[in-house]
């Protein structure tokens, strides 16, 4: 009887132990399973950063010669510009973006939106989702809010009367100001992200 019971004892805890043994190896490959995705997905929004942060100077770069010949052309100190808009029965934006397009390339955010859509997301830690929230967030009122308003504003109509000229050059310079504005401190921002993620 002793020795039945002992072997009855015996087995439970064989079981017993097995069952947590494979749980606990579960528990581990299902961690290393999530720090596999957070790894590919930190290093897939950090290539993103890089991306968007080299698109974005040529951006400024472009867009404060743009504001800058705006703003002299205004001032009177480029009459050769004023005289070479005034050639033309619209506004030709090519004189002033010496026929450059205002955008040559798109800023992304499919690694981030992958990463919310997965939930993988949830796994960093609190800074980390508040700096990248504040990047993409900012970054989508510049491309959706900011740009588009210049476009807007070229594709009204009204923008096309040259006899208000003055106007409409003085119109498009505040729009650049905020423009170029927002690009520099996008620039800190992407910074900022781009650090945390690498820490």
């Amino acid at each position: 009887m002793k020795s039945s019971l002992k072997k009855y004892i015996g087995e439970g805890f064989l079981i017993v132990f097995s069952v947590l043994f494979a749980l606990f190896i579960n528990k581990t490959f299902e961690g290393y399973k999530i720090n596999e995705k957070k790894a590919i997905a930190k290093e897939s929004i950090t290539r993103e950063l890089y991306r968007n942060r080299a698109i974005l100077k040529n951006w400024k770069e472009k867009h404060v010669k743009i504001r800058d010949i705006i703003s002299s052309t205004i001032r009177g100190e480029a009459d050769s510009i004023k005289a070479e808009l005034q050639k033309y029965n619209y506004l030709n934006l090519g004189v002033l973006t010496d026929d450059e397009s205002l955008i040559d390339a798109i800023l992304t955010s499919t690694a981030w939106e992958s990463a919310q859509t997965t939930g993988i997301i949830t796994e960093f830690d609190y800074e980390t989702i508040q700096k990248l929230t504040y990047v993409y967030s900012m970054q989508k009122v510049l491309s959706e809010r900011t740009l588009m308003n210049i476009l807007d504003y070229y594709f009204d109509t009204a923008s096309h009367d040259l006899e208000n000229l003055d106007q409409i050059l003085r119109q498009f310079q505040l729009r650049f100001h905020e423009l170029t504005g927002q690009e520099a401190l996008m620039m800190n921002l992407y910074h900022d992200a781009i650090k945390q993620m690498e820490t």
